[in-house]
């Protein structure tokens, strides 16, 4: 069933909408990530949730029982802030005991399920350790044994990684990913960093101004977004402005390529844009002839940082970006002659980005 249920959930304050008119439901068991720029609604709408926040209107359900205007403390949720929020004077096992001791839970209870949180977050030889002594990856660890610590039904995570080092980042990610797929609980996750999000999320909720621009599986969205926000958002991508000539697509520099005509419409009316995604595109030596949708160009930038290669390639009138291997394109090196394929069951058309 269906544990989490949003009901045209709208926040305002004064006259701006932080949040609007969101209707959303998040399956049971899922790991959900709420994903979007700064100032997007995303954190406004998980402190509505976690009922730190009291919407303008519409609903909250949770489990058939509607929420919206019971206090957190009543919600039996989890919930572990950006800050982590740890009690500096304690040990690791009095933080994680905190919340059962709220509960009156009695003395030898608490010391096992205390015993078993630690086991579980591996951390388990460090009970007696002021948190002031742990790294920030084990910090954060505690911080999420203490939010799981009296077994809520629903887990909040805002942004729980963002105070971490590049590397430390992406090990806590799957560490967090495990840990939720062996317990099974519902969590609902605020993040900015999309690939965080493609990595964690079972289904990710892109926000864009107060509102859901798309909800979908990872891979969904980036193979399919919706509009030119999310293809922005959501990953690396090339977003060039064309019109239509005839049964082609006329592109910046006047040049013309073939799309599926599976690809051809936009889920909206307007102006439309043409996304490909780096790893589509395909380079070709010069001396290679060219194969369909070839668009003759130069090579002005390569990153290589060993397993990859990121080309830029001026195509008159606009630039791609192409991702590749050394396998793929030896040689590959700035001033070359190359073609540039769009292939095109790679390309897509979505409408452009739009004002509201």
């Amino acid at each position: 069933m269906t544990h989490l249920t949003l009901q045209s959930i709208t926040k305002r304050f004064n006259a701006t909408h932080a949040v609007d008119h969101v209707d959303l439901t998040v399956p049971d068991g899922k790991l959900v990530c709420f994903l979007g720029p700064s100032g997007c609604g995303k954190t406004t709408l998980m402190r509505i949730i976690a009922g730190l926040e009291t919407p303008t209107s519409g609903t909250v359900t949770f489990a058939g029982r509607d929420l919206t205007h019971v206090p957190a403390n009543r919600r039996d949720f989890g919930m572990v802030f950006q800050s982590l929020a740890l009690f500096p004077h304690m040990t690791v096992a009095e933080n994680v005991a905190y919340p059962l001791r709220l509960r009156r839970v009695d003395g030898s209870a608490r010391a096992r399920r205390v015993a078993d949180l630690l086991e579980l977050i591996q951390l388990p030889h460090m009970a007696d350790r002021k948190v002031t002594q742990l790294s920030g990856g084990q910090r954060q660890r505690v911080a999420i044994a203490r939010a799981i610590a009296s077994s809520p039904k629903l887990l909040l995570l805002d942004e729980p990684l963002s105070a971490l080092d590049a590397k430390l980042r992406e090990a806590m990610q799957v560490e967090i990913r495990l840990l939720q797929q062996r317990l099974g609980i519902t969590t609902i996750m605020v993040t900015h960093d999309q690939r965080e999000a493609m990595t964690m999320a079972d289904e990710i909720v892109v926000m864009e101004k107060g509102r859901i621009a798309q909800v979908g599986k990872p891979l969904d969205i980036y193979r399919d977004p919706v509009n030119e926000f999310v293809a922005d958002f959501i990953g690396l991508g090339n977003i060039l402005p064309v019109t239509f000539r005839g049964d082609m697509i006329a592109l910046p520099g006047g040049q013309s390529i073939a799309v599926n005509a599976a690809m051809r419409t936009p889920d909206a009316p307007g102006d439309i844009r043409l996304l490909i995604r780096p790893e589509d595109v395909c380079i070709r030596h010069a001396t290679v002839p060219p194969g369909q949708n070839a668009l003759p160009g130069k090579v002005t930038f390569v990153r290589d940082v060993g397993a990859s290669i990121e080309a830029t390639i001026d195509c008159d009138g606009f630039t791609l970006t192409a991702a590749t291997t050394p396998r793929e394109t030896p040689d590959l090196r700035t001033g070359m002659p190359v073609f540039a394929e769009l292939p095109a069951h790679a390309c897509k058309l979505i409408a452009a980005r739009t004002e509201h």
